[in-house]
């Protein structure tokens, strides 16, 4: 009865410390880095900045707004995009290589040959 107490009590233990284990780590360098925003803050934010271009463009086109303020805006918006588009490629200068080497390989592999079609087809 014991062993089995004491077996429990250490699985306990040990499984508490797991969870809580995360909490006393140092943070990760590659999300933050100290004086500059963290990776996920520059996503967000760039994704809040194309969001509001396709808004102004829309507004555009529904009339909602004149010619001479989308041109400020529009031009606003789309620096502040490239700035942040910058930074995030600082973090991660490869992701867009190999975004582009997984749309390449993914376009290669959905191409269906001729004959391998007529094969599946019989």
């Amino acid at each position: 009865m014991w062993i089995v107490l004491a077996f429990i009590s250490v699985v306990s233990i040990a499984a508490v410390g797991f969870v809580i284990w995360p909490l006393f780590r140092p943070h990760s360098t590659l999300i933050l880095s100290e004086g500059e925003e963290g990776l996920a803050e520059l996503l967000t934010r760039k994704d809040a900045t194309l969001q509001a271009i396709k808004d102004l463009e829309f507004d555009h086109n529904v009339g909602k707004i004149e010619d001479a303020d989308f041109e400020y805006f529009n031009q606003i918006l789309r620096r502040r995009a490239v700035l942040l588009l910058q930074r995030i490629e600082r973090y991660a200068p490869q992701t867009a290589q190999l975004e582009e080497t997984l749309e390449v390989e993914i376009a290669a592999r959905r191409r269906v040959n001729p004959s391998d079609q007529k094969q599946r087809d019989h």
